[in-house]
């Protein structure tokens, strides 16, 4: 069997240079894995490209993460070159590692990862990068959760950097000291908004499903994958999934008299600190 992407740049799939160390490789690997595993699917039309880019992940993984097929990579040039083994089964490797990857094994590496180095570090690079951007790191930094608790930890790691002189004291972040409670209530507003509406098109999905199936069972792949998928939650912190759908009804519009008001917001805010204090 042959490669499944002849044509695919393993160092630019990793995002990571030919130069990339062990380390640098496991790292983006991680990463990656993260962030585009088809369990956190969003929605159903997600799901062909999700699981493809996972798979692209898993091939140059495997390509780089083996010091013989990532010299003769580097070589040739050429991935048809490297799978020298007959009858490899690429689809058995692929759904192999898919099935280690689950919610237990990012439970364990949340546990490892959070207020660990590569943590700090993978924090440094991001802060670098965007020149002070906070809040992209509760987009790209893996296990970040969406609540009060997580920016004042996110806050305090940033800061100490900060005044340690390892991060420039950039101008966003400078900006976003000064008005920081503002800033985080409308960018915390703003997700919370986009995750209800996802919500609530996952709740149609399934509902468009079981009617569809009324009076038997849901037989077809394609129909139990949809199913599955519009009953996964859109992240992997449960209360913000239960937050979406109480609230998801009441802030699905972008036009100002159905937003989120202060006293409702406040509502939310309250209770997730508080189930986030339990845990």
């Amino acid at each position: 069997m042959g490669v499944p992407f002849p044509d695919l740049d393993p160092y630019e799939t990793l995002k990571i240079s030919k130069e990339a160390s062990e380390q640098d490789i496991k790292k983006s690997y991680r990463k990656l894995c993260l962030q585009y595993h088809p369990d956190k699917l969003k929605n159903s039309d997600d799901a062909d490209e999700s699981k493809l880019k996972f798979e692209k992940i898993l091939f140059a993984h495997s390509i780089l993460n083996d010091s013989k097929k990532r010299k003769r990579y580097d070589q040739t040039g050429l991935l048809d070159e490297v799978d020298t083994e007959d009858g490899f089964d690429w689809f058995e490797y692929f759904s192999k590692v898919k099935a280690e990857i689950n919610e237990e094994s990012i439970a364990k590496d949340r546990k490892v990862y959070r207020n660990s180095e590569d943590e700090e570090q993978d924090i440094i690079e991001q802060f670098i990068e965007t020149d002070g951007d906070f809040l992209i790191l509760f987009e790209t930094i893996p296990h970040t959760e969406l609540s009060n608790e997580e920016e004042n930890r996110l806050f305090s790691i940033v800061d100490r950097l900060v005044n340690d002189k390892i991060l420039e004291n950039y101008l966003q972040w400078k900006n976003y000291k000064s008005k920081r409670k503002q800033i985080w209530v409308k960018y915390l507003k703003s997700q919370l908004k986009s995750l209800s509406k996802e919500a609530k098109e996952a709740e149609k999905t399934k509902k468009e499903i079981l009617k569809k199936n009324k009076g038997k069972n849901l037989d077809s792949e394609s129909d139990l994958q949809q199913f599955i998928i519009s009953k996964r939650k859109t992240d992997m912190d449960s209360l913000i999934s239960k937050l979406e759908s109480k609230y998801g009804d009441k802030k699905t519009s972008k036009r100002k008299g159905n937003d989120i008001d202060d006293d409702e917001f406040a509502k939310i805010q309250a209770k997730l600190d508080k189930n986030k204090r339990k845990k």
